[in-house]
Parts: structure tokens; C-alpha cells; sequence
């Protein structure tokens, strides 16, 4: 099923990061974490994860790259769309999708992975689910800081949710340095049961040994490389 999103909120984060808010012709059921894919005309298709649903409107974030840096030209075209603007996208999908179960979660991310991950932590508040979340993420710097007064107001109103920041370039109050493995100690890992991590490949790859060398099974690890 192919439709129109038309962008109508755009929303600078940081330098290069940005919230776009796009509404769409007709509700869909999206799962935790799935993404929807932009058909655009240079390359036929771009996927986003989604940050947030809300009534007709999906919300997602989006870094943009410099042709420069990685000839990544769609998150630079897709960032820089007039508002009012359309583009077409077809059905959410993907098997990075939230357990419903009564485990407590921890979620770890770095840069604008974060995305599948915050949609997965709102949609278990929402759902009233009684498991403990827990979120744990990087960035280099203080200036590629975004949502962390989302993240400070969701968690004063959740008791069941919490969050921890690491900036490796930055020494900053309320932060930790360094990178998030260092989090990942038996004592800060105790009592979770299932891991959710998205970002880059060896990231990725450096946290799940790290977990499994704290006898975290397989079974319970889900991740997302980009």
C-alpha cells in the first residue's frame, strides 16, 4: 500500500539532527520499533525508523549528512523539505519489535538510533506494562545532546523508567563518560532479562559479547545494526 506523507511540523534538534512530523492519509497498527519506507526518485526507497505516533501524525528523527561526508543525499533532501510538502511512503515493517511479557527491559543506543528504542519504551507506558525500563546511551558531545528533557519528564512521571547518558568528548553535570559498555556491569545489569540495542555494527557487536560475558543468553538480546 503506497501513501502520501505530508510533512507539516520540522523541528531543529541539534546542527544536524532534526524532528520531522509528518501526517499521513490512513491509520495504520504499527508493532514497536518497525519503520516506514520513503519512495523517493533517485534511489527508490529509504527507511525510518519511527520515533512516535500520534493520531494521524508520525513523528520520526532523522540526522542529516553532508553530501560530503557520506553521500547519504536522501537524509539531506528528506531534512530539508519545505513544510506542506508530500512525499510517498509505503507499510511499516520489521522484526525489531518490542516482547510483550513481563521481563524488565534495558534499552542502549548511540546517535539517532535512539528512535525505534523511544518508540518501544512510550508504547510499553502507554500500554501500562509492569516492567521496569531502563535506557542507556551515548553521544560524543554535549552539543549532539537532544530529547533529554523528554527523557527527564517521562521519567518523573514513570517511576518505572530511568536513563543514563554517556558523552565520550564532554564532561558534563547529570553525565557519564565514556561509552556505554562501561555500563554494562552485573550490578547495573542485575535484574533486567531482555536487551534492546540499536546502532552501529560494531557497537552492536561489542555490547552483546559484553552482556554475554555477564551470562546474558542469546535468547534474550535484540538488536537493530544500521
Amino acid at each position: 500500500m503506497i501513501q502520501q506523507f505530508k510533512l507539516i511540523e520540522k523541528v531543529n534538534l541539534t546542527d544536524n539532527v532534526f524532528e520531522l512530523t509528518f501526517e499521513w492519509e490512513k491509520q495504520l497498527d504499527i508493532k514497536p520499533g518497525q519503520f516506514i519506507t520513503f519512495l523517493l526518485d533517485k534511489i527508490w526507497w529509504r527507511a525510518y525508523s519511527i520515533l512516535k505516533i500520534e493520531w494521524n501524525n508520525v513523528i520520526l528523527l532523522i540526522k542529516k549528512w553532508e553530501i560530503e561526508e557520506w553521500g547519504r543525499w536522501w537524509s539531506k533532501y528528506i531534512c530539508e523539505l519545505e513544510v506542506w510538502n508530500s512525499l510517498r511512503w509505503v507499510w511499516p515493517a520489521w522484526h525489531f519489535i518490542l516482547q510483550e511479557n513481563d521481563k524488565n527491559k534495558m534499552f542502549i543506543w548511540t546517535g539517532t538510533w535512539l528512535v525505534p528504542l523511544y518508540n518501544q519504551i512510550i508504547w510499553a507506558i502507554d500500554k501500562k506494562m509492569s516492567v521496569d525500563l531502563k535506557l542507556v546511551f551515548w553521544l560524543r558531545e554535549d552539543k549532539d545532546l537532544f530529547y533529554v528533557d523528554k527523557l527527564t519528564d517521562i521519567k518523573q512521571k514513570n517511576p518505572n523508567f530511568d536513563f543514563e547518558l554517556y558523552l565520550s568528548r564532554a564532561v558534563v553535570s547529570g553525565t557519564n563518560k565514556w561509552y556505554v559498555t562501561d555500563y554494562l556491569t552485573p550490578e547495573n545489569i542485575s535484574g533486567f532479562e531482555e536487551f534492546y540495542i540499536c546502532g552501529m555494527p560494531n557497537m552492536i557487536d561489542s555490547t552483546v559479547e559484553k552482556l554475554k560475558q555477564n551470562w546474558i543468553s542469546e535468547d534474550n538480546i535484540y538488536f537493530e545494526k544500521y
